[in-house]
């Protein structure tokens, strides 16, 4: 078998051609990779106007300032602390699109450095979707083969590899310096404990930008010709890691073209719970002879759901808005109480409410296997009642059931018209869609919508 490092370079040509071979395939390629881009930046810039993100900036460039000013930023940074603050945006809301196999989000740990990379090195629209291409498949095929021990978060794993891939192109290594930042990158991954989100410690939002921060110094380490180590193949510790060997070998497709795309904020495994309380409401409201549900009297309330929903995102009592991002029960209540899951379900005065908290007690969430993939069950007993049951086996944005650019558009815009305004939000989406790939990364006149100023 060849080493890892010549299978990474041969799944790097193979990208390349990909993108490159002009067919009906690449265009479709291309058009993907843009709407990646669009949706991961839009989620940010929500993310860049919340006060702890302004100030974050403001923290970074008291040792980082830099030329790296991007839409919605404060400041101008380093590109490393410009992929750092960019990073921890995009996990504000929770919004950011996934690729389920790897049960993570390769587009948070690449967008941030193709972003704040392409724009410190001036690179074109085509060489930062190329690089984010590479990124996301490579960090794609290890977020496979990654096993997530007990008591830890994916974000800020093999992420560093996404990342550091995705440097390497910009920085227009070559294939061995490329292969050599890359297995470097293996043995610098970080452990990102879950614990900061158990407790809703903001900390978490800073493991995708710290392995951005990190894909990015290895990258240029490796420029200097400074490369990971042959033969990790046989390391026990690396090894120790996979679920499976990882697999680098060309597929038909690629990941980013099957990844999921989010409409509500939260953890992705809670959307199923909330559109299964959603389409119980919608039974109940359908159903004239059963008397109004009541939230004081709601009877007892049972989620089943996949395990990996339950590994994650069990947190029946949620504080903060972290907690609530990552607790099913949340996701139930508040769905049944208010009909929706959005940005604002996740404020402390909703949190607060007595009446969610007291309906959060009649919740209890139970794994099961009873359907393949991901899904979600909810049962309602009432006082004196039947049971009444709603089961979702998929979501709108899932793989198996894409939602159309009209809506994916109208999820940027939303996001980035706060922060920029609907011309700047328009101009910015009418470019990463539209522009060449010779064109710049930006358009011009980007510094004018939110954050800095210049004349």
């Amino acid at each position: 078998m060849s080493s890892l490092s010549h299978r990474a370079s041969a799944l790097f040509d193979a990208l390349e051609q990909r993108f490159d071979a002009g067919n009906a395939a690449t265009a479709d390629l291309h058009r993907c990779l843009r709407l990646v881009l669009v949706d991961t930046m839009a989620v940010a810039v929500a993310g860049l106007g919340q006060p702890a993100l302004q100030a974050l900036q403001e923290q970074q460039q008291r040792l980082a300032p830099g030329s790296v000013a991007l839409p919605g930023m404060g400041v101008s940074l380093s590109a490393a602390a410009a992929a750092q603050v960019l990073a921890a945006a995009a996990c504000w809301d929770e919004l950011v699109e996934g690729y389920a196999p790897a049960h993570g989000r390769p587009a948070l740990h690449v967008v941030p450095v193709c972003m704040a990379l392409g724009q410190a090195l001036q690179r074109p629209l085509g060489s930062v979707l190329m690089a984010l291409l590479q990124g996301y498949e490579l960090g794609a095929r290890f977020g496979e083969a990654y096993q997530v021990p007990a008591g830890e978060h994916v974000d800020g794993t093999w992420g560093t590899v996404a990342a550091t891939v995705a440097a390497s192109v910009l920085l227009q290594l070559p294939a061995p310096q490329r292969a050599g930042a890359l297995t470097a990158a293996l043995t610098q991954m970080t452990r990102s404990l879950f614990r900061p989100v158990g407790e809703g410690a903001t900390s978490r939002l800073l493991h995708p930008g710290l392995a951005a921060a990190r894909g990015i110094d290895l990258a240029l380490a490796a420029g200097a010709d400074f490369r990971g180590p042959d033969g990790l193949e046989q390391d026990p510790i690396l090894n120790a890691l996979w679920r499976h060997p990882p697999d680098l070998g060309d597929r038909p497709g690629s990941a980013v073209e099957s990844g999921y795309v989010k409409l509500w904020p939260g953890a992705r495994h809670l959307h199923y719970a909330s559109a299964a309380a959603l389409r119980w409401r919608q039974l109940r409201e359908g159903a004239p002879e059963r008397s109004p549900w009541s939230a004081q009297r709601p009877g007892l309330i049972r989620l089943r759901t996949y395990g990996e929903a339950c590994t994650y995102c069990d947190h029946p009592q949620p504080r903060n808005r972290i907690q609530a991002q990552f607790s099913l029960q949340f996701a139930v209540a508040a769905t049944l109480l208010w009909g929706e899951l959005q940005p604002a379900s996740f404020e402390e005065e909703r949190l607060t409410d007595p009446r969610l908290v007291s309906l959060l007690e009649q919740i209890r969430v139970e794994a099961a296997d009873d359907h393949p993939g991901r899904w979600a069950e909810l049962i309602v007993r009432e006082p004196g009642g039947p049971d009444d049951s709603a089961l979702v086996l998929g979501l709108p944005g899932d793989p198996n059931m894409p939602i159309g650019e009209p809506e994916r558009l109208a999820k940027a815009r939303a996001l980035m018209e706060p922060l920029l305004g609907s011309a700047g939000a328009g101009a910015l989406i009418q470019h990463w869609l539209e522009a060449s790939l010779q064109a710049p990364l930006l358009p011009p006149g980007h510094l004018l919508w939110g954050g800095i100023k210049r004349d």
